[in-house]
């Protein structure tokens, strides 16, 4: 019997193991909008359990979970789960022993109407995706329409709140698969080659050089996002203060909001759930707390994702660490007081300057969005 209990203990950890160590890029959005890299494990009858890439297995209710995206873009929508825990775990494994997507074109999900359009993604910014249809026509759409983007190799990206995507790509999923079908990647046929001449061969793209951070640099940008938290919260403790001038206080919002990208968010938590403002609105907000004084602190603040390269050129990363508030009434004592776990996006942006007749690479260190572990549901 001991043996028994013993062989059952190690099979749990080699599973367990095996889990994590194929995690790749799957992940998983919860409701408080962050994607975590993890991917579910066991459904049960009200709540799932997921295993992140610390090895720990966690259980929530199923409310927590919005989607989950597999490594090659594949993703299920929580509310396409069926209720009975047997059949959930039966979708659930035959999610994560799907093929890779073999696809030659992205995925665009426009919000309104709802709208799935394949093409080739030729351009991106802050603002537009320019684009090749099938036919191989330039067409363009603003980033404000779109809800989602899932590209050809595997990424993808949820450009509105993910509590409202979630629904779109449960109503558009099966005209993605669709959609899918119809751009699956085809392997060229050897009988039916031809000679091809010199002169039919296109001259390769030339590809704009990325620039790329030195070690030195890495450190000091990596040392640079820990130092704009600290900059953030130093601005909301003016912001906060009612001893302070209006003056003040509205410069202090200016300069905090310079530390941010212009669309990033910030998450708040409270009895109601998980809420997401502007920047600038969640400053305004801050302006009007019923306290005569606030103080907020960040602990344990460290990178839980390193700064990394992505394909736009610019360095990403997230860095989490615990936020102490502190509301004080006009008689100095503490009238309210909370401890939250937040994660902030990190994005390490290049630009170019001149500098006596030469063009120079610098980079400008923002933040991106605020968002709220909560523990609600565990």
């Amino acid at each position: 019997m001991k043996t028994n209990g013993i062989m059952k203990k190690l099979f749990t950890f080699l599973m367990t193991l095996l889990a994590v160590q194929a995690l790749a890029q799957d992940r998983i959005w919860l409701d408080n909008g962050n994607p975590v890299q993890a991917r579910l494990s066991r459904a049960m009858d009200s709540k799932l359990e997921w295993i992140a890439s610390d090895g720990i297995p966690r259980i929530y209710h199923r409310k927590r979970f919005l989607v989950i995206f597999g490594a090659a873009g594949q993703f299920m929508v929580i509310s396409e789960l069926n209720e009975s825990p047997n059949k959930a775990q039966t979708q659930i494994e035959a999610f994560y022993k799907s093929p890779p997507r073999n696809v030659s074109q992205d995925i665009i999900v426009k919000s309104v109407p709802l709208t799935v359009i394949t093409g080739n993604i030729s351009y991106e910014s802050d603002d537009v995706i320019n684009y090749l249809t099938m036919e191989g026509n330039a067409a363009s759409i603003n980033k404000e329409e779109v809800a989602t983007v899932i590209y050809r190799d595997g990424r993808h990206e949820i450009l509105r709140d993910v509590v409202d995507v979630a629904p779109l790509l449960a109503l558009a999923h099966k005209e993605i698969e669709k959609k899918e079908r119809e751009i699956v990647r085809k392997e060229p046929d050897p009988t039916q080659s031809q000679p091809v001449t010199k002169k039919d061969v296109p001259p390769p793209p030339k590809e704009q050089t990325k620039p790329v951070l030195t070690d030195a640099e890495y450190k000091e940008y990596s040392a640079k996002g820990i130092r704009r938290v600290d900059e953030f919260t130093s601005y909301l403790r003016i912001i906060g203060d009612k001893s302070m001038k209006s003056e003040d206080k509205n410069k202090a919002v200016q300069q905090a909001l310079s530390l941010f990208e212009p669309q990033a968010t910030v998450a708040v938590s409270s009895a109601k759930g998980v809420k997401k403002y502007p920047v600038k609105e969640y400053l305004n907000r801050l302006k009007l707390l019923p306290y005569a004084k606030i103080n907020i602190t960040w602990n344990e603040v460290k990178y839980v994702s390193e700064l990394k390269q992505e394909a736009d050129g610019n360095y990403y990363g997230t860095i989490a660490g615990q936020q102490v508030f502190e509301g004080y009434s006009a008689n100095g004592k503490v009238a309210y007081g909370d401890i939250t776990r937040k994660n902030i996006r990190v994005k390490l942006e290049s630009y170019q300057k001149t500098i006596d007749g030469k063009d120079t690479v610098n980079w400008e260190v923002l933040l991106g969005n605020i968002g709220v572990e909560t523990n609600e549901g565990q």
